[in-house]
């Protein structure tokens, strides 16, 4: 066959466990191929719709027809170069007829039979094994009647996802039960096994199609780490901390068990015959394929990865076993809801993460307003209603539905809270030391991080996954209950409200019966006392009685007093406002694209390498160096002033990510690891608890919410663009230029820049007494 290229692609099966992570990696794969075409049966089409929706979206043509039909799958293969078949056991028997009908058509010139699995004739026993019949008729069929059509078998090995879960009442065959911290091995736990993940099938796959001259006529041995029993126990060990107990079993004890069920007719059997050879070496090959594909080490799942622990994801969603009752109250007429876990697709995983900000979003746009308008106490007591009602509903939801309600009510909360929270800390706190008081923002986002990283580490499992979700209802209440007792804040009060004397009231109970608030109090009044309403009636009413007497008074115009609130758009036209609405829509835009999210995503493959743990583990490592670095740098704004910091926290960023860049290039893992590290501690000193407390210093108070409400809008929108946009920069940098780590030259620019505008844009704050003397703006009394 002349120089080929597979380009218009037909999956068989790829709806199924292992069909859809091929399709999945086809589609995903780059360059792209001109078409992907899947064949699935009108139910699959049914049940399935969500799923194939996303993938039509995203590229695929989806034909729905009958397997057993010839008329179905002819027309299937109009135009069709290369055939995938990803068929289960139950469709081995239908491959015959569709490796014929390809041989009569027109246009297929190479098929990818269904080998995901065992070689099948990996040795002079493997003819007799009972679950290989099928596939050795297949194989038997190429050879005799294949002329024109090139055959490839991709031969995976077992799926270590399935070969790692012990199977209720086969755990003689071998497998782990994390849930009580069980070891079931064969022999002495020592015989090595070759294992792919499953999502690595549909890399292998994907390989294999961009090497079509090496790979006709080949049965291909990939794999992605061959392991014995004792080293995923250890792993298993290691992640938990603690030791499980082992079952071992005799080799002859499986045979004799083995030949029971064949001898029942229990179509278990084939799983622990499957189980046996795999204990007898049977996916030990002399050497396997991956280099020859092009597929390095690094670019497949290794044993830390494929055996993680403790993913709220994969229990929350099915993908582990859970064994609770179905509620059908909160289940919204769903039948395979259950108080354990909740089925759904990818699709819908990401449409409940999704909401989540999309809540956010608009909670910020709200607070901000609503602050102004009716203070902070009762918009705080508000949070927390939304933290309760979202949390309870987290906690017994049963569908995607009603958990889609949950995490949008709770993130209104959130994004409410990331405006109202600094705030009001920003106003109550002494003068002296906002910088330190306002970085308890970043420290208490840092603390709700590593306190769920570590509920899910250790809850990860069964029903306790609901706990983790129960906890936000016992800290709603617990919040609801403190702000009962929290003052208004005292410069709200005043400022807004125009009631001094309760403001005096609230400000002194704050500090303490015996510290003097004469300062803090006139700052209210611009230097009388008085409340800015109060001043300017009593300046209006004078200007009335006479036409001099404003020679030698403060005219409101002219007095820099607070005006009325200002509203969402208002703050925009004000042009007394509008700079700082520019300040802080760049700092937060800032925060999010000097990479901080891109560091993180990334830190846990760069750390891998070093150290000897889990990813779950690392993630709490790095939250906890985040915390320990914003909590050891809080005082530095109040001693180094605002700008300042955050000018040290960018360029220091930058040079993190100009270094990172050089050490991903040049392979040096120990200077991306301090990379990464340098990285989370620069921001914890500027970029990460600055931000939040800038509005409160940059405009008055009757704008100080709507400002507020404008940085954490820019700041979800940002964080959104760096959380979609990052891997798909990446991947197209990393394939365009080659190698990895291009696109943290991209963040090392965005600091250059971003540096620039906080130099230009962004005023010191530290030591001023009201936005008037930090954008320099002199009162006149002329």
């Amino acid at each position: 066959m002349a120089s080929f290229t597979a380009s218009k692609i037909l999956i068989f099966g790829g709806t199924g466990t292992i069909g859809r992570y091929i399709t999945k990696a086809l589609l995903g794969a780059k360059p792209a191929f001109q078409q992907l075409v899947l064949f699935t049966s009108p139910n699959s089409a049914k049940v399935k719709a969500e799923q194939l929706n996303k993938w039509k979206s995203e590229g695929l043509l989806v034909i729905v027809g009958d397997l057993t039909s010839e008329d179905d799958v002819k027309a299937a293969y109009a135009g069709v170069d290369t055939v995938i078949s990803a068929v289960g056991r139950g469709g081995l028997q239908h491959q015959t007829t569709l490796l014929r009908l390809a041989e009569a058509s027109d246009s297929v010139k190479w098929f990818l039979p269904s080998e995901f699995g065992t070689d099948i004739e990996h040795n002079n026993k493997s003819p007799n094994e009972p679950p290989h019949q099928l596939k050795l008729q297949v194989r038997k069929y190429i050879r005799e009647n294949l002329k024109r059509v090139k055959v490839t078998y991709v031969v995976t090995g077992p799926y270590f996802d399935m070969w790692v879960d012990a199977a209720p009442d086969l755990e003689v065959a071998g497998g782990f039960v994390s849930a009580k911290k069980k070891a079931y091995v064969i022999e002495d736990g020592n015989g090595k096994v070759g294992f792919c993940t499953m999502p690595d099938v549909g890399k292998f796959v994907a390989a294999t199609l961009r090497s079509p001259e090496a790979s006709f006529g080949k049965a291909l041995k990939v794999q992605s780490f061959v392991v014995t029993p004792n080293e995923v126990l250890a792993e298993y060990e290691r992640q938990t901390g603690s030791t499980w107990e082992v079952t071992k079993t005799p080799l002859d004890d499986i045979r004799a068990f083995e030949a029971k069920l064949w001898e029942e007719g229990n179509p278990r059997a084939t799983l622990v015959t499957l189980r046996r050879i795999w204990a007898e070496g049977g996916t030990l090959y002399a050497q396997n394929d991956n280099s020859m594909l092009g597929v390095k080490p690094e670019d497949s799942d290794s044993l830390e990865v494929a055996a993680e622990l403790n993913a709220p994801q994969d229990v929350i969603t099915c993908q582990r076993k859970s064994v609770s009752t179905i509620k059908k109250v909160m289940s919204l007429g769903s039948e395979t809801g259950s108080d354990d876990c909740i089925p759904m697709t990818p699709a819908s995983f990401a449409a409940i993460s999704a909401v989540f900000t999309v809540g956010g979003l608009i909670g910020a746009l709200a607070a901000g307003p609503f602050t102004s308008r009716r203070g902070r106490r009762l918009p705080m007591q508000a949070t927390a209603v939304f933290y309760l009602v979202g949390s309870a509903i987290e906690t017994f939801a049963s569908s995607v539905p009603v958990m889609i309600v949950a995490r949008f009510l709770t993130g209104i909360g959130a994004g409410a809270s990331t405006v109202i929270v600094p705030l009001y800390i920003s106003e109550v706190a002494p003068p002296t030391k906002r910088g330190f008081f306002g970085a308890f923002t970043q420290i208490s986002i840092n603390v709700g991080i590593l306190f769920t990283q570590t509920l899910g580490y250790f809850m990860s499992h069964d029903s306790a996954w609901r706990l983790i979700f129960g906890t936000g209802v016992i800290i709603a209440l617990a919040q609801g209950l403190g702000l009962l007792i929290v003052p208004e804040s005292p410069s709200w009060t005043a400022n807004v409200k125009g009631d001094v004397t309760r403001a005096r009231q609230a400000l002194q109970r704050i500090r303490g019966k015996h510290t003097n608030i004469v300062e803090e109090v006139e700052a209210w009044g611009a230097g009388d006392g008085r409340p800015p309403g109060e001043r300017e009636r009593l300046l209006a009413g004078e200007a009335n009685e006479s036409a001099d007497a404003g020679a030698g008074l403060l005219t409101p115009s002219d007095s820099g007093s607070p005006k009325a609130h200002l509203g969402f758009v208002q703050v925009v036209r004000d042009p007394l406002c509008r700079p700082a609405i520019v300040a802080v829509v760049g700092i937060m835009f800032a925060q999010q694209l000097c990479g901080i999210n891109s560091i993180i995503m990334y830190s846990v493959s760069l750390l891998k390498d070093l150290l000897p743990t889990s990813s779950a583990v690392l993630t709490i490592i790095i939250s906890v160096i985040n915390l320990g670095t914003t909590i050891a740098a809080s005082p530095l704004p109040d001693r180094l002033g605002r700008k300042t910091c955050i000018l040290a926290s960018i360029i220091g960023q930058g040079s993190s990510s100009l270094a990172l860049a050089l050490a991903i290039r040049f392979d040096l893992k120990i200077m991306s690891a301090i990379a990464v590290l340098l990285f989370v501690a620069f921001f914890a000193i500027g970029l990460g608890p600055v931000p939040f407390i800038m509005a409160s210093e940059l405009v008055g108070p009757e704008a100080v919410g709507a400002t507020q409400s404008w940085a954490l809008g820019a700041n979800y929108i940002a964080t959104f663009l760096v959380a979609y946009l990052f891997p798909i920069v990446n991947e197209a940098l990393n394939r365009a230029l080659g190698g990895a780590g291009w696109v943290y030259f991209i963040f090392a620019g965005f600091a250059l820049l971003w540096a620039a505008f906080v130099t230009r844009n962004v005023p010191e704050t530290r030591g001023k007494r009201d936005a008037d003397e930090v954008w320099g703006r002199t009162r006149r009394t002329d």
